[in-house]
């Protein structure tokens, strides 16, 4: 049968691009969905438009949760709590696990693409061996067996 695999349970089968499947590399490129949906909360929460999305991410994600004030990016308000609260935020709030990383800031569909990369790239890789860190792999070189 047909597996799934934990990107497409976590609706990131195939990226945004599309196209007819036939590998000819012609025609439109067909995006996932018409409607824009947020990042924060998954594919499955979609909305009419982008400027409903953005108000969306801006009460949801985006607001101090001491406050009340609207940031316009989840990054604004980390330094806001860091600023103003003298307090430090890991996690963007209300966001799925594994959405809550303030390492990309997803304003609206803006940034998608990338976020998208990185959370496939540690679906596949959990504990970043494959991955590279300033050019140097994370994981040790193999050493020689002492001789003996």
């Amino acid at each position: 049968g047909i597996r799934s695999s934990p990107a497409a349970s976590m609706g990131l089968g195939g990226g945004l691009g599309g196209g007819s499947g036939c590998g000819c590399g012609g025609g439109r490129k067909k995006k996932r969905d018409a409607k824009p949906w947020c990042w924060y909360c998954g594919p499955d929460r979609d909305f009419e438009d982008e400027a409903t999305l953005v108000q969306h991410q801006r009460i949801k994600h985006f607001q101090c949760p001491d406050c009340k004030k609207k940031l316009g990016t989840a990054s604004h308000l980390k330094s806001h709590m860091r600023a103003i609260h003298k307090e430090e935020m890991s996690t963007v709030p209300n966001a799925k696990p594994g959405r809550d990383s303030f390492l990309f800031d997803v304003v609206g569909m803006d940034h998608l693409e990338e976020a998208e990369a990185d959370l496939l790239a540690q679906l596949k890789d959990p504990e970043g061996k494959k991955r590279k860190k300033d050019g140097v792999p994370t994981t040790p070189a193999p050493t020689a067996p002492a001789p003996g």
